[in-house]
């Protein structure tokens, strides 16, 4: 019986070449990983704010309803501009919004005699500029994700419809 080493072969080990294709790989699953974190980040600030609204226009019915008839029947029934109640002032700077930043009107109609609709419209404004940005700039986060992620502002409009009646009714939806 004759011991003899096996011999090495070239298959034992990794070339460069499949070294630098792992490498591309990875960093492609990297920067696919960070572009969704920044899209997943996006969606929750939206989310944050769509929240937020609805809870600015929860209010002001509710404000409404503490209301007699007469008052609410006396709204005048084109947009009204109202303001935003400073109570929401330190969460609407922790969504990136301030109260001049967002819209808040009123619209009212007859349904009956004794029946009143009023209509809530908060629109607001993302951050950003009107055009896409043709270079990457700003933070090292952005420039890493080939795109701006304000670099294109949008606007937002959350509605709420309210129905007062004289003898007491109340009722509200959401859109």
């Amino acid at each position: 019986m004759s011991l003899r080493r096996p011999r090495k072969s070239a298959a034992n080990g990794f070339t460069i070449i499949e070294v630098m294709m792992a490498s591309v790989i990875l960093v492609v699953a990297f920067m696919g990983m960070i572009q969704a974190i920044t899209v997943g980040s996006e969606m929750m600030a939206t989310a944050r704010r769509q929240t937020l609204a609805a809870q600015i226009l929860e209010h002001e019915v509710g404000k409404m309803r503490l209301l007699p008839y007469a008052t609410v029947s006396g709204y005048a029934a084109g947009p009204t501009a109202m303001t935003i109640d400073s109570r929401f002032d330190d969460a609407l700077s922790s969504c990136g919004l301030t109260a001049s930043s967002m819209t808040l009107s009123r619209t009212t109609s007859n349904v009956t005699t004794d029946l009143k609709e009023v209509t809530l419209t908060l629109i607001w404004t993302k951050s950003g500029s009107t055009a896409a940005a043709t270079t990457p700039s700003g933070s090292w986060f952005d420039q890493i994700a080939f795109y701006r992620p304000t670099s294109a502002s949008r606007t937002y409009t959350r509605k709420t419809t309210a129905f007062f009646g004289k003898y007491g009714l109340n009722n509200s939806i959401q859109r």
